[in-house]
């Protein structure tokens, strides 16, 4: 990288600049990490000289690097350092997966895992005793592909001190035998989760590191350039932070990272002075910076515990619950109004969605240009989504999911019945709104259909169909966007929730040199293909940091 010439001159590109919703046949010339020129070739080839790299584009659609507007970047790196099962299609799967994994590692001390989906087990989780199989004598912990429930063996729950007398956690939910009241095997939301996975060791300063190389290997092949980081769950989040302050520190990160700092509604006040300690250490970093507080207001409509505005259609009366009660909520809005700290929140229900906006309209006692955000929003009352616009906040979708997967059939459907599962997702009600909306993917978390992949989830955001399957029938089809708008979502978007609009997000004289060039001209591609298309090169900085 260090003998990369100084000027890259990219020719005969479909030039999207993010300015215009259309592109343009020409040329951008990169100096050092900065854009200093778009315009035609031949005004381009005004730069060329000794020192100066000319790359002919031959069509190719260059357009800004893509932001990742919701994921779990570094524990995600860390969790695909673990025992996978988000390759198996059955119970038996995972329990081939986790024994050859035991066998590989040749007799670990632990097992940590991560990828198994709902549909495959009872609506109470899966079962200890079928984790016992494969990992009788050592603790085994499995994470959800959704993170809000985790699947453990008899031995992790034995090492935890979990049995039938074991009270539910603030926020959490132990699965227990109804003949007998024992855990069963799978715990529902953080707070129960971190019983079992504070007995496993925590990773060194080293595997953080390790974590974010993986994450930005990954990120670099799909043309990510910037991350909003929803935060590093069950785990020393100040550690990590350090880990990472240091790779930034010595110029190795090839991402922007704007961190967030995970809130525990149990130690409010503690958390609020620890995030200001936090963002005064590391809020002043290149590419690493802390300065989000995150909240989770619900979990997810899989395991019940998604807050809802009306009852699940298979538990009568149950709605689930909000993980903040108001006041509590409230209170810590305003304390983090107060020192200008901006606010993202896992909004999952319609009940979540109008808590988490509650509380927020209450906090905002002085108007400034705070961008607090709501993450997900699978469910949304109609009343409640100008109220995003009214209070500057944005909104923060996942659109790979925005189409009838198996999780649909399989799980949203059995929960929610059809008219409430058709009501998910109104990305274009939003719009039409006048809110303001980041794409992300909340990679790795999410439903079968995850993926970090942008142009995926631009692909679905346009046709809001299955993506290996062009003759599926639309999900809501009046949530579909066009493309020129997917596409500054998943830019533009990013860069504005990140308050990186200065930066990049658009391809600009003076701005950053992050960009992304495609395999093809995007704008020439159908729209059911769009999905397929792959990044050729990621620039980062004016350096070349993935080329297929």
């Amino acid at each position: 990288m260090e003998n990369e010439v100084k000027t890259k001159i990219f020719l005969n590109g479909d030039v999207f600049d993010g300015k215009s919703d259309k592109p343009f046949r020409g040329a951008v010339v990169v100096k050092k990490d900065e854009v200093v020129f778009t315009g035609t070739d031949k005004e381009a080839r005004a730069f060329e000289n000794e020192h100066s790299e000319v790359i002919d584009l031959q069509g190719k659609t260059i357009l800004p690097g893509f932001y990742e507007g919701h994921a779990h970047g570094i524990m995600g790196g860390h969790l695909m350092n673990q025992c996978l099962l988000s390759g198996g299609k059955s119970i038996e799967d995972y329990k081939s997966i986790i024994r050859n994994y035991i066998k590989k590692k040749n007799n670990p001390s632990h097992v940590l895992g991560f990828g198994w989906i709902h549909g495959f087990f009872e609506s109470t989780g899966p079962d200890k005793k079928t984790l016992d199989e494969v990992a009788p004598d050592i603790p085994a912990v499995f994470l959800s592909i959704d993170y809000h429930s985790c699947w453990a063996n008899s031995k992790a729950l034995e090492m935890a001190g979990i049995d039938k007398n074991t009270k539910d956690p603030h926020g959490g939910h132990i699965e227990r035998y109804k003949e007998n009241g024992e855990p069963s095997g799978c715990l529902r939301e953080s707070s129960a989760i971190e019983l079992v996975m504070r007995i496993l060791p925590k990773p060194s300063k080293a595997e953080w590191k390790e974590a974010a190389r993986t994450y930005m290997k990954l990120a670099a092949q799909n043309g990510i350039v910037g991350i909003f980081d929803a935060g590093v769950l069950n785990a020393d989040q100040p550690e990590v932070f350090e880990a990472i302050h240091e790779m930034d520190k010595k110029g190795e990160l090839s991402v922007r990272i704007r961190q967030s700092f995970v809130l525990d509604p149990t130690k409010t006040d503690a958390d609020v002075e620890k995030i200001k300690e936090l963002r005064s250490r590391y809020g002043h970093g290149e590419n690493f910076k802390v300065e989000v507080a995150k909240i989770f207001m619900d979990g997810a409509v899989e395991g019940h515990t998604g807050f809802l505005l009306e009852s699940y259609i298979d538990r009568k009366g149950y709605r689930s619950q909000p993980v903040w009660d108001a006041d509590t909520y409230e209170q810590t809005c305003r304390k983090l109004e107060e020192d200008n700290f901006q606010i993202h929140v896992h909004t999952i229900g319609d009940g979540a969605v109008r808590a988490g906006l509650d509380g927020i309209e209450k906090a905002m006692q002085k108007k400034r240009d705070a961008r607090h955000t709501l993450a997900h929003i699978e469910l949304a009352d109609q009343h409640d989504i100008p109220r995003l616009a009214k209070l500057g906040m944005i909104a923060s979708f996942q659109p790979a999911w925005f189409y009838m997967d198996e999780n649909y059939f399989e799980e949203t459907i059995p929960l929610l019945a059809k008219p409430r599962a058709d009501r998910r997702y109104m990305l274009g009600d939003f719009l039409n709104a006048g809110v303001k909306i980041a794409f992300g993917s909340d990679w790795p978390w999410g439903t079968v259909s995850s993926s970090m992949d942008p142009l995926l989830a631009i692909g679905t955001s346009v046709t809001r169909k299955d993506p290996d399957d062009p003759d599926s029938k639309s999900y809501e089809p009046r949530e579909e966007i066009n493309l020129p708008t997917a596409l500054k979502l998943h830019t533009f978007g990013g860069a504005w929730q990140n308050f990186n609009e200065s930066i990049n997000g658009t391809i600009e004289k003076g701005k950053k040199a992050d960009l992304v060039v495609l395999d093809r001209n995007i704008f020439e591609t159908n729209d059911d293909a769009l999905s397929k298309i792959e990044v050729f090169m990621t620039v980062f900085e004016g350096r070349v940091v993935y080329k297929k």
